[in-house]
C-alpha cells in the first residue's frame, strides 16, 4: 500500500510537472509571435476561434490562453465576441495532450520516456539560443509527461487487487453527478484538464473505468479548468468578467446537453473512434471523447455566437 501511495504521488507530480513543464516552455519558445496573432487575427469569431485552436495546440495550455484572452479584452485590446471565439478554440487545443498520451500508450511511448527525457535535455544543453533551450526543456516535459504515466501505471495492479478502491470506481464513478463533481474539483486543484484525463487514461487501461465514467468526469474537467480565467479576471473589468464566465456557461452548458445524450454520444465517439483507427483501445476513446465533446460543443455554440454575447452582457 506505501509503494502505491508513494506511486500515486510521484507519478501525478510527474505528469503535472511535465504537462506545465513542456506548456510554459513552448510559450516561452513562441509566446510573443502567438500573443501577436491573437492580437491581429481574430477580426471575427471564425478567425478567433481558428486562432485559438493554433495558439493552443503549440502551447498546450488552454488555461494560459483563457488567461490572456482575459486580459486582452480587460485592456480593450479584444472584444467580447472575438474572445469568444479564442475560448470555442482554445478547449480544442488543449485536447491535443490528451491525444498525445493516447498514442504514447498504443506505440508504448510510456518505455522510451527516459530517453526522450535524456534527448531533450542534451539539446537543451547544447543549445545556442534561448528558443532551442526551450524546445529542449519541452521535450524534457514531453518525457517526464510519459514517465509520469508509466509510474502511475505501474500502481494499477495494487488497485485492482484491493476490493475498497474497484468497489469506489465501478460503484461511484458510474454516477454522473459524482463523476462531474470529481473531474470539476480535482481539474480546478491541479488546473490542467489535460493531467486528469491522462489519469483517466491509465485507469481506463486497467479497465477500472468505463467509458461512459471516463466521459462523465471529462466533463467536469472541462467546468473545472475554467476556475483559473476567474482568478485571473478578479481584479478586472466587467468585460474580463464576462469573458470568464463565458467560459464557465460554455463548457456547463454543454455537459448539460452531453448529458441529456449520453448514449448517442457514447456510440458517435465509439463509431468515429473505430472509423480513424479500427477497433480502438480505451485510451482512444477517452482521449477523443476529450477532443470530440470539445468540438461539438464549439459547432454548437460558433452559430449562435451573437445570442450568447448579449446572454453574457445581460447576465453580467
Amino acid at each position: 500500500m506505501v509503494q502505491l501511495i508513494f506511486g500515486i504521488i510521484g507519478g501525478t507530480t510527474l505528469l503535472l510537472y511535465g504537462i506545465d513543464m513542456m506548456s510554459s516552455c513552448l510559450e516561452k519558445a513562441f509566446g510573443k509571435y502567438l500573443k501577436k496573432l491573437l492580437k491581429v487575427f481574430t477580426g471575427n469569431v471564425y478567425s478567433a476561434f481558428l486562432v485559438g485552436l493554433l495558439v493552443t495546440s503549440v502551447v498546450q495550455s488552454s488555461t494560459a490562453v483563457t488567461v490572456l484572452t482575459v486580459s486582452l479584452v480587460n485592456t480593450g485590446i479584444m472584444e467580447l465576441k472575438q474572445a469568444l471565439g479564442v475560448i470555442y478554440g482554445a478547449n480544442i487545443g488543449t485536447t491535443m495532450t490528451a491525444q498525445l498520451m493516447a498514442l504514447g500508450f498504443r506505440f508504448k511511448l510510456t518505455d522510451i520516456s527516459l530517453p526522450i527525457l535524456g534527448l531533450g535535455f542534451f539539446i537543451s544543453s547544447i543549445g545556442k539560443n534561448k528558443k532551442s533551450k526551450y524546445l529542449g526543456q519541452s521535450l524534457m516535459g514531453f518525457g517526464l509527461l510519459f514517465l509520469g504515466l508509466r509510474i502511475l501505471n505501474e500502481g494499477i495492479p495494487y488497485v485492482q487487487r484491493s476490493p475498497l478502491l474497484r468497489s469506489f470506481f465501478t460503484d461511484h464513478g458510474s454516477n454522473p453527478i459524482i463523476g462531474i463533481l470529481l473531474g470539476a474539483f480535482t481539474t480546478a486543484l491541479v488546473h490542467s484538464s489535460s493531467a486528469t484525463v491522462g489519469i483517466l487514461i491509465v485507469l481506463g487501461q486497467s479497465q477500472l473505468i468505463s467509458l461512459q465514467t471516463a466521459i462523465y468526469i471529462i466533463l467536469g474537467d472541462n467546468i473545472g479548468t475554467s476556475i483559473t480565467a476567474h482568478l485571473s479576471s478578479i481584479n478586472g473589468n466587467i468585460n474580463g468578467r464576462r469573458t470568464a464566465w463565458a467560459h464557465s456557461f460554455y463548457n456547463i452548458f454543454g455537459a448539460i446537453i452531453v448529458l441529456f445524450f449520453m448514449p448517442q454520444f457514447s456510440r458517435i465517439v465509439i463509431k468515429i473512434t473505430e472509423y480513424l483507427q479500427g477497433k480502438g483501445d480505451i485510451s482512444s476513446y477517452i482521449a477523443n471523447s476529450h477532443t470530440i465533446f470539445n468540438l461539438t460543443n464549439a459547432l454548437i455554440f460558433l452559430p449562435i455566437t451573437k445570442h450568447y454575447e448579449r446572454f453574457l452582457k445581460w447576465l453580467i
